[in-house]
């Protein structure tokens, strides 16, 4: 049994909006045992749709299509199956009514354009929208199925649920076996020689690692109906990559904010380069209120004066960018809010600004806590992903300077 995603909408292969469905679809598929064997992303075009759905039937078991269900011309996902497979269309009523609630509480009229959303062939399985007005469905076609789903990722998120329930029900899957961690601010190749390591007397299992912005994600996976020793992989990672190691949680912001609520203790953020993007993974975090007490953004040098108490001088003798101000700045913060422990972060993100001492990429971090710490790391990379490894590097740090890994 075999997959395969579509992902409808010019703005998608113009470069406009960045392609998520896919990736999305992907992970919940892989988790319940179906394998997917490609994706496809096709602009508002019915011939290169029809041509991709021609295409993914032939390769794959079960078709999935996002995008294209709206009520405007470009919409064309519903018209381009009902000409493909002589589909007649109905109205599917429970969601007319919906629409119908929705624009009458906002003051709208239901205009003819609109009953496209709600339209699906009549022998369609249905999958309600409950987080936006068009459904989305299932047809089988010559004994293969084609589910369509609206590109809207918040929608599609809300109905995924409903379309595992509906291929768990008329397919005999295997879920396989797998186990996923994270390692943070260690380079991709360190990872797998760790890796190589952990699965070197395992059989049957396929090893997945990607990478991104100090990032790396590990997936190993039990082929057919092998059985993964994962408590022996857990312990071995553990002792491989130390503090470095995200298991059992989301992200590395989700780990921070339960090990530290669980041991009542709490944080203080001060920020200039990254300007707030600590702050927003932390608060990301549902429970993050009881550890983050606040933050502040000091990008001037008067600000990190006048918020945080950091010395004139200090910044006269040692810059803005210096380990000597961002310990200041930890230390500040901390003291502003009474926090367990302040971190902070200045540094160059670019693309301008650098020099020859202090060049782009150059991020100094600071932790006040019982004691203090502070570094300086060079990053190589554009802006974001210079940011994004800051806060990976300020956040892992944090945990081990707390002894709370």
């Amino acid at each position: 049994m075999k997959a395969a995603l579509i992902a409808t909408g010019s703005e998608l292969v113009c470069g406009r909006v960045h392609e998520g469905n896919n990736y999305f679809l992907s992970q919940h598929l892989h988790a319940i045992g179906l394998p997917v064997v490609t994706h496809y992303v096709v602009g508002d075009d019915s011939e290169a749709l029809r041509l991709a759905v021609e295409h993914a039937l032939h390769i794959a078991d079960i078709v999935v299509i996002s995008g294209g269900l709206g009520p405007t011309v470009d919409d064309i996902t519903f018209e381009t199956l009902e000409k493909m497979f002589n589909l007649h269309p109905v109205v599917h009523e429970p969601s007319k009514e919906r629409m119908e609630y929705f624009f009458n509480a906002i003051g709208k009229s239901v205009l003819p354009s609109d009953c496209k959303m709600v339209t699906v062939p009549d022998n369609a399985v249905v999958f309600v929208n409950d987080a936006g007005l068009a459904p989305g469905f299932a047809i089988t076609v010559n004994g293969k199925d084609i589910i369509v789903l609206p590109g809207v990722p918040r929608e599609l998120h809300s109905m995924i649920g409903k379309v595992i329930d509906y291929l768990e029900s008329n397919y005999k899957l295997r879920k396989k076996q797998s186990v996923t961690f994270k390692v943070v601010m260690m380079r991709e190749a360190e990872v797998d020689s760790g890796v190589r390591e952990i699965v070197h007397d395992i059989k049957g299992v396929d090893v997945s690692i990607t990478y991104e912005a100090g990032m790396t994600t590990v997936m190993l996976t039990a082929n057919d109906e092998a059985m993964l020793p994962v408590d022996g992989i857990v312990d071995k990672a553990k002792k491989l990559f130390g503090s470095k190691l995200i298991y059992g949680y989301n992200s590395l912001e989700e780990k921070v904010v339960k090990v530290f609520a669980s041991h009542g203790k709490t944080i203080a953020i001060a920020e200039s380069c990254t300007g707030g993007l600590v702050s927003k993974r932390i608060t990301d975090i549902p429970g993050s209120s009881s550890i983050l007490l606040g933050g502040i953004v000091a990008y001037s040098n008067q600000a990190k004066v006048s918020l945080l108490g950091v010395n004139p001088d200090t910044l006269k003798a040692f810059g803005a960018v210096s380990k000597e101000v961002a310990l200041e700045m930890a230390t500040g913060v901390k003291d502003a809010f009474n926090a367990d422990y302040g971190i902070s972060t200045t540094g160059i993100a670019g693309p301008d600004g650098g020099t020859k001492d202090k060049p782009v990429g150059l991020v100094c971090f600071g932790i006040a806590g019982s004691a203090t710490y502070t570094t300086q790391i060079q990053f190589a990379g554009n802006r974001e992903q210079i940011r994004t490894m800051a806060t990976n590097y300020i956040l892992t740090r944090l945990l081990t300077c707390a002894g709370l890994e």
